[in-house]
């Protein structure tokens, strides 16, 4: 801007020099000339007029001039002088998304299956029949039936299991682990917060080779619980990277593989919670 600036003033004194320099008898601009060769002449029109008005055209041409390169020379240096806009980066969004889970089916156990009673020691006594063919049945005796019982067959038993077991005392009781809650007053955090999370997930994260050479990207989102004690379980996908179900397989292996949690906190206490983390697939 400033050689431009210097151009143009250069070019504009040379100009006024020549100009001023110049008015001698041989410019036709010289007024004595004019004066005595439109001595006896019509000077309403024509050259006279002309001639006679070049130095006033000259002065406004000149201070036109003038005017313009110093309104452009202000406004460069206003330009340069005005103060830098301070850029404010927005600030990083670290909050995590928890989702609403529907709540889990109960499943309901199968009954036992039931064992059969042991078998029980009987003796055959049948109503006496009469026939002509002799038969070798054993009439049992009256102590044989007051230690077993009567029946159609003779057959052996089981005394010393017989009886059922009597079950004594309460039944056991099995102990339920606390259902991970959905909404909490303190999101379970990664120890170092999100920036060392996803640096742990960037140094942990195995780019499968089929999705490498397929350029195949994309973002797999995860769900998972993290409990009291800070331990990551249940690992599982909400929404998979499409066409790559090793992307989904890399991304589980990865959240497996932290280091336990700070975990959630509602009313002051620690309490086990749901987490939603997105993992991008990207090729540089």
């Amino acid at each position: 801007m400033t050689a431009i600036i210097s151009i143009i003033v250069l070019v504009l004194f040379v100009t006024l020099y020549d100009h001023f320099s110049a008015r001698t008898w041989q410019q036709v601009t010289s007024s004595n000339r004019n004066e005595l060769v439109f001595a006896h002449r019509n000077r309403a029109y024509g050259a006279y007029a002309i001639r006679s008005n070049y130095e006033k055209r000259m002065v406004y041409i000149m201070g036109g001039l003038f005017l313009f390169i110093g309104l452009i020379y202000t406004s460069w240096v206003i330009y340069k002088n005005l103060p830098e806009p301070k850029i404010i980066a927005k600030p990083v969004d670290q909050t995590q998304i928890s989702m609403v889970t529907p709540p889990e089916e109960k499943v309901i156990p199968p009954p036992p299956e039931e064992t059969p009673p042991p078998m029980e020691e009987t003796v055959a006594f049948m109503p006496p029949i009469v026939t002509d063919t002799p038969t070798d049945d054993v009439i049992p005796l009256q102590d044989d039936l007051d230690k077993t019982k009567a029946s159609d067959k003779t057959q052996e038993g089981d005394p010393d299991n017989f009886d059922p077991p009597v079950e004594t005392g309460d039944p056991p009781t099995e102990t339920k682990a606390p259902e991970p809650e959905t909404f909490v007053d303190e999101e379970a955090e990664f120890d170092g917060g999100y920036p060392k999370m996803m640096e742990f997930i960037k140094k942990n994260l195995d780019y499968p080779e089929t999705a490498i050479a397929n350029n195949i990207q994309g973002k797999c989102f995860l769900r998972f619980v993290v409990s009291i004690e800070g331990v990551i379980s249940q690992v599982q996908v909400q929404k998979g990277v499409p066409d790559c179900e090793e992307c989904d397989k890399a991304a589980i292996k990865a959240i497996k593989a932290m280091p336990r949690w700070k975990p959630a906190k509602l009313n002051g206490r620690s309490v086990a919670s749901y987490c939603l983390i997105p993992i991008n697939f990207q090729l540089q």
